[in-house]
């Protein structure tokens, strides 16, 4: 019903935005990664998915339309609905979730909110088959290192013996997020979330 909306965004809060449209105030609920690309008094563009309940209304928006993708694939799994979905992409970079799914790694999924061993197990059997090519990802050993700093946090991280894939999902995230961090500043940051 409503694909995309593009306004001047009003407010920013942890997991939501106002975007003002012709003199309509649209509260939109985005992941991280999308709500750090928005500023306010900027003009943005989210691809959207108006959810519609018996009580209410919810609107989700991406920055990117494969996040968009990916939200309409695992809010189709039985048992995620739309704020575990939008954790999930909010935890993982979205080809860590295709990399979870298509090298049978359910634990990867268990380091977003509200999804346990079993939900994780589901949503990568329901998934497998149904994932496309381009959402698939890289191979779990592939997983790119974006900087040397998030490299050698990710290796002293293993070293410490946390699961490779779990490592390089946190660290990826963090690295994202704060592009100049040093090594330490990463590896003390990724041992809050992995303990």
């Amino acid at each position: 019903m409503v694909r995309f909306l593009e306004g001047v965004v009003l407010e920013l809060a942890e997991d939501r935005a106002i975007v003002s449209l012709h003199g309509l105030g649209f509260e939109v609920f985005c992941p991280t990664g999308t709500l750090g690309r928005l500023r306010v008094g900027e003009t943005a563009r989210l691809h959207t998915r108006l959810v519609v309940r018996e009580d209410s209304l919810t609107l989700y928006g991406f920055h990117d339309p494969l996040l968009l993708e990916w939200f309409d694939l695992l809010t189709g799994v039985s048992g995620v609905g739309p704020r575990v979905a939008l954790g999930l992409l909010s935890a993982l970079p979205a080809d860590l979730l295709g990399q979870a799914v298509t090298g049978d790694d359910p634990k990867l999924l268990t380091t977003a909110p509200g999804v346990g061993k079993k939900l994780a197990e589901r949503i990568v059997l329901e998934l497998k088959t149904k994932l496309p090519d381009h959402l698939a990802g890289l191979a779990p050993s592939a997983a790119p290192v974006e900087n040397p700093a998030a490299g050698e946090a990710a290796a002293a991280l293993i070293t410490l013996g946390f699961r490779e894939a779990q490592v390089h999902a946190v660290v990826q995230k963090l690295a994202a997020k704060q592009p100049g961090a040093a090594a330490e500043e990463l590896i003390r940051l990724a041992l809050r979330e992995l303990r």
